[in-house]
């Protein structure tokens, strides 16, 4: 396991939140909602990618799932290209 990263990366978001502290204590728990929600969602994918590199990135995913509608319209996905 990479402790170095994970220690590295819960360093950089408890610094992004110490930063941020004295706005976050003032604003609306909306804001503060959408600020924990955010930091928590990047810093497990972070915490993915470290143990595993190789996950697919969000271009793979779309292109799975736009694969099928390029065939009904005649376009390429993959390469960009019209046939």
């Amino acid at each position: 396991m990479r402790w170095g990263a994970i220690v590295g990366i819960s360093l950089v978001a408890f610094l992004m939140t110490w930063y941020e502290w004295p706005v976050l204590r003032a604003s609306h728990w909306k804001t503060k909602a959408a600020y924990t929600t955010i930091l928590f969602a990047s810093w497990f994918i972070a915490i993915l990618l470290v143990h595993n590199p190789a996950l697919p990135g969000a271009t793979q995913v779309l292109l799975r799932i736009y694969k099928p509608f390029s065939s009904l319209l005649k376009f390429d996905a993959y390469s960009g290209e019209q046939e």
